[in-house]
């Protein structure tokens, strides 16, 4: 921190362990200050009061805030709350990646890849988001990674997208190293449980070769977007959806078999809702769950 000369002339007059209390009280205080209009601005944001959040974010873009540069972004790119324009949007977008904002980084290689940017550059705004977490990037980084020939670094970079959650991840795993039959079903049924349709969706095609007609079933009906059970939903509507797209998978029973197939189907996503834990994927301009 750069101490003005009044301050340092201060100094030389308190002494050193006045100074330190000295500067580290105004520190704090200007850092609780700027990390109370941030989480304002944030809750703003979320609430839909996007020209309060204007407000409030503006200033802590023009000081270099990366959350605010990137929140700010996503109004000034589409509009919403101020008015729309697209160049001062990605400047600012592209400063809050300068400034080590994961989402923004993801949003700018997302960008340079509609554009036909350069390889290496996109790679290094992955790599600069995985390094905080983004696990978007850690899958994207890992097919990138086997497009290359790189197979080790693929699958240390799913594991780690697995390790922070992402059932995607899990199900790259299953399909590409897993090691064993029961390693892969264990990796897509825990993928499934955390909302990953496409593992649903393997698992259906599982439970077929097995002749499961049950869980070949409720497998289905999990891949096309049924909720659970302890949602407000209508389950006749629910009961056609599932009839629609899944009732080839008993299709062949008689109809006494059949409906006893649909119990047990019943039955399954009952157990499969009670520990239903849908991971929440990343958006862009989404409000950030932690800084």
């Amino acid at each position: 921190m750069r101490l003005s000369s009044s301050l340092r002339r201060t100094a030389s007059a308190l002494g050193c362990a006045a100074l330190t209390a000295l500067a580290m009280s105004g520190f704090l205080a200007t850092g609780a200050a700027a990390s109370s209009a941030l989480d304002d601005g944030i809750s703003a944001y979320r609430h839909g009061e996007f020209e309060k959040s204007a407000d409030i974010l503006a200033p802590l873009a023009k000081s270099g805030d990366a959350t605010a540069q990137y929140l700010l972004s996503c109004q000034t790119i589409n509009g919403v709350g101020v008015t729309a324009n697209e160049d001062a949007g990605w400047t600012l977008m592209e400063q809050a990646s300068e400034n080590n904002n994961p989402n923004a980084s993801v949003v700018m290689a997302r960008r340079l890849e509609a554009m036909g940017g350069d390889k290496d550059k996109i790679r290094g705004l992955y790599i600069a988001a995985a390094q905080k977490n983004k696990t978007q990037a850690m899958l994207w980084l890992a097919l990138d990674a086997l497009d290359r020939g790189d197979v080790s670094k693929a699958e240390a970079h799913l594991k780690q997208a697995w390790e922070l959650g992402d059932p995607r991840a899990a199900t790259l795993l299953a399909n590409r190293f897993a090691k064993s039959d029961v390693d892969r079903l264990t990796y897509l049924r825990r993928a499934a449980q955390n909302g990953e349709m496409r593992a649903a969706a393997y698992l259906a095609e599982e439970a077929r070769t097995v002749d499961d007609k049950a869980e070949a079933v409720g497998w289905c009906a999990i891949a096309t977007g049924m909720p659970g059970h302890n949602e407000d939903v209508d389950w006749k509507t629910i009961g056609e959806a599932v009839e629609k797209n899944c009732g080839q998978f008993d299709k062949d029973l008689s109809p006494k078999d059949r409906a006893i197939n649909r119990e047990r189907v019943d039955h399954f996503l009952s157990e499969f809702f009670k520990n239903y834990e849908p991971w929440q994927p990343w958006r862009a301009c989404a409000v950030p769950t932690s800084r």
